[in-house]
């Protein structure tokens, strides 16, 4: 890194520079029912140097930028080409000038993890248990698991004297549950994504896909339905608040994508159900986005996005926070989504569609149509409960949100914690 920095702040081509290093130790383990078939790590190094040309035509000043990787094999001969590549590239791109980030004297909160503290592979072990004691309900057992573990130690450093650094984890899981039916046996697969030792968390969660993969065996192709609420639940409704927030981005509003202005109303309508109310935060526990560093070395703090469905503010890194003359937020991937009015248990009132999972749900954040194709749901015509699987459902957001309702119990998902279901009158199902 020092020969570099060196070699960057030596070249008369290059006006600017950002260094990007991150160091990766994995731990990675592959198993078949509970018998582990292979394990393996790996130490890996990645470095990104962004070059930056700050240029002038016509009384108008750009900021060009062109990103090259170097390899911790390439010699200071290999590097400096490279260098000298990106930055006659970077000559010809015409970005709007703006500033790079400054440094700052900030404490950067350690992100919270058990894997911090002792022995790695005392959790990773533990983890492995705790996920496997789980094994063989409802019917239902684990086929096979991998596990990735990775432990990474970021550095971000710019020509302005930013120099920053930080440890982060980032697991994943990818588990395939089996259960047998009257015809046929299922297989279901899912991913788990953590970056904290949590043991009530994996057991909650296989204990969960195996109930899917049960539920699974017993489905039928959901019937043609009509003026029946949905309830929303899982990945899906960390999807559908995504709409929400990404009215508040910088970069959408600055490339003309979004229309949004602060102090927007963004849920629109005569609202009689719940309000939508948003927090962006750098860190939420266990996910493997958190950051209190964006990737250009700003630090980040949390910020109120949405209040009771009026937009309070933009969420932009330093590019585009200059661009639009407001204060930069970084760009943050975890969300807190306040919670609703009404029980879980009081959304399951006469007849309704809950969606358990999707084959792939889909929101279009800017005209806010979302569906998918259900995987697997229940069905409850006012008598008894009916899995079903096949089917899809379609809507618009700008139909559904007077009148939606959020659970008072709640979720923790990769990138949100929210309300843990949303119950949605008007949607279009189409069944078989």
């Amino acid at each position: 890194m020092k020969n570099i920095i060196e070699l960057l702040n030596s070249k008369t081509n290059v006006d600017e520079y950002k260094i990007t290093k991150r160091e990766t130790t994995s731990t990675e383990l592959f198993f078949v029912k509970d018998q582990l078939q292979m394990n393996r790590g790996k130490d890996v190094t990645h470095i990104n140097i962004t070059v930056y040309k700050n240029f002038e035509e016509d009384g108008v000043k750009y900021k060009g930028s062109s990103v090259t990787k170097v390899d911790p094999t390439n010699t200071i001969e290999e590097i400096s080409k490279k260098i000298d590549t990106a930055a006659l590239a970077a000559s010809f791109i015409k970005n709007q000038y703006y500033d790079l980030v400054d440094p700052t004297n900030e404490d950067i909160p350690v992100i919270t993890s058990k894997f911090n503290e002792g022995n790695i592979v005392k959790h990773i072990s533990n983890l492995v248990s705790d996920l496997y004691s789980e094994d063989k309900q409802f019917g239902a057992f684990i086929n096979s698991t991998e596990f990735f573990i990775n432990k990474n130690h970021t550095t971000i450093i710019n020509s302005k004297g930013v120099n920053v650094s930080f440890d982060s984890y980032n697991g994943e899981i990818e588990i395939i549950t089996e259960a047998k039916g009257e015809k046929e046996s299922i297989e279901i697969y899912e991913v788990l994504e953590f970056s904290d030792y949590d043991s009530a968390w994996i057991k909650e969660n296989i204990k969960d896909a195996l109930y899917k993969a049960s539920l699974r065996t017993k489905a039928i192709p959901l019937p043609k339905l009509k003026d029946v609420p949905v309830i929303l639940t899982g990945e899906a409704v960390q999807a559908f608040f995504g709409y929400y927030a990404s009215k508040a981005s910088g970069a959408m509003v600055y490339q003309g994508i979004s229309q949004s202005k602060i102090n927007d109303i963004v849920q629109t309508g005569d609202i009689t159900g719940d309000k939508v109310s948003i927090t962006v935060k750098p860190e939420i526990p266990n996910s493997p986005f958190s950051r209190y560093v964006d990737p250009d070395g700003l630090v980040m703090k949390d910020v109120e996005l949405i209040k009771e469905g009026k937009l309070l503010t933009f969420i932009a890194d330093k590019r585009y926070a200059d661009y639009l003359e407001i204060t930069p937020t970084g760009n943050m991937n975890t969300v807190v989504v306040e919670l609703g009015s009404t029980e879980f248990s009081s959304m399951l009132q006469g007849p309704y569609l809950e969606l358990l999972n999707f084959s792939d749900f889909q929101m279009d954040d800017i005209t806010g149509d979302f569906g998918g194709e259900i995987r697997l749901g229940i069905y409850f015509d006012g008598e008894k409960q009916i899995p079903v699987t096949l089917g899809s459902i379609s809507a618009n957001i700008k139909q559904v949100e007077q009148d939606m309702v959020f659970s008072k119990e709640s979720q923790k998902l990769n990138r949100m914690i929210g309300p843990k279901a949303i119950k949605l009158n008007n949607i279009s199902i189409a069944g078989n």
